[in-house]
């Protein structure tokens, strides 16, 4: 950084690969050893083949670090915004064409978790002379540009905003995260008097898991007629009745094992879905992905129904919740896993598992006292 240029670079370094060049380059050098050591044949021949492979990797780390890639970077010049993507130029902004600049704090998606250093957002207000078709930009509905491909850390900020005073107007929005903008929603009182399963403040509910009254019902009527074929099998005089208890027995038996490990495969840490309740929003959780939303976000809630299968559909309140959450732009389709398939009405946003009898019932009772979030009819699918 000069006085009056500042890159803020998001371009992969290059210093691992200078790293593995070197491990890979000791490895090569301890596999020669074996190589040309006084060691038997064996030895050789596989210290040889592991010579060669960590020499070829090797080979391969110095060409990466040799080439870097491409550009990525937001360079501030005293002409104005450059945006280099892959090594060309994206987009340029002119000065004199740029009303105001500010630096919004990233939204940040619901969840009851820590979360680490906020990033800012930067946010281009056009003058009248400004391209407005330019990549790069997602426009807000006030007509606000957002650079939305590259975040600004805290400490870009800081570097960043001596630069931009020189030349256009700022505003700095840091204030949008911990707003508590409605009033908590009532969810966990709910279910704590509906006896559901609550966790430090949170409402669990186990999205696909099997109904829990229906599963003790199974077992204990299971039981029952396990223990019965074990006192007629041990009371019965006749044969044919003694080997009809015992069929009977290991034939239940059998079933009650297959189904106690189909209603176990729900609870591995792969397959669970889980759905928190929290009075300031809900956060859903699958392996690997999550999507949290605020009640604030959203005015009403509803059941889908696509090919015999239940989902829980979620309507925003406004179209700021597609600038603030554009990844969940494919919750919007009817079937989230199939890119063909067609857009819910109404701007409908839909999460992508379906909901179990059970899951549905405890969602509805936790649900049962909202003050703000509408409950609507559901939709089925034609």
């Amino acid at each position: 950084m000069t006085d009056d240029r500042l890159v803020i670079s998001r371009t992969p370094g290059v210093i691992g690969h200078l790293v593995l060049v070197g491990l890979f380059g000791t490895l090569t050098a301890v596999m020669a050893f074996g190589v040309f050591g006084d060691y038997k044949p064996a030895v050789r021949i596989v210290a040889g083949v592991l010579c060669a492979v960590f020499l070829y990797c090797g080979t391969i780390e110095f060409r990466n670090y040799r080439t870097p890639p491409p550009a990525d970077e937001l360079i501030f010049e005293p002409t104005g915004i450059i945006r280099l993507k892959n090594g060309v130029v994206a987009w340029v902004a002119r000065w004199e064409d740029i009303e105001k600049v500010c630096l919004s704090l990233k939204f940040r998606e619901y969840t009851r978790y820590s979360r680490g250093a906020d990033d800012f957002t930067l946010i281009i207000r056009p003058g009248a002379d400004f391209d407005a078709q330019a990549a790069g930009f997602a426009r807000e509905p006030d007509g606000d540009l957002q650079v939305s491909d590259i975040d600004l850390r805290p400490r870009d900020v800081e570097s960043l905003l001596p630069l931009l005073v020189r030349y256009v107007d700022v505003a700095v929005e840091d204030d949008n995260t911990a707003v508590r903008t409605v009033p908590d929603e009532p969810v966990v009182t709910t279910a704590r008097e509906e006896a559901l399963e609550v966790v430090d403040d949170t409402v669990k509910i186990h999205v696909n898991g099997w109904d829990k009254r229906k599963m003790w019902a199974f077992r204990f009527v299971s039981l029952t007629i396990e223990v019965c074929a074990l006192v007629v099998a041990a009371a019965a005089a006749g044969t044919v009745v003694r080997v009809f208890a015992f069929v009977v027995l290991f034939a239940l038996f059998a079933v009650t094992m297959v189904v106690e490990g189909l209603e176990g495969a729900t609870h591995e840490k792969k397959r669970k879905v889980v759905l928190e309740l929290g009075p300031r929003g809900f956060y859903f959780r699958t392996y690997g992905t999550f999507v949290g939303v605020w009640w604030h976000e959203i005015d009403a809630v509803r059941w889908g129904v696509d090919h015999g299968s239940t989902y829980l559909d979620f309507l925003p309140s406004s179209d700021m919740f597609a600038i603030r959450h554009p990844r969940l732009a494919k919750l919007t389709r009817s079937d989230p896993y199939n890119a063909e398939s067609g857009i819910l009405d109404g701007g409908w946003y839909r999460l992508d598992r379906p909901f179990s009898v059970n899951a549905r019932r405890e969602f509805e009772s936790s649900m049962r006292k909202s003050e703000r979030v509408e409950f609507r009819e559901t939709a089925v699918l034609n």
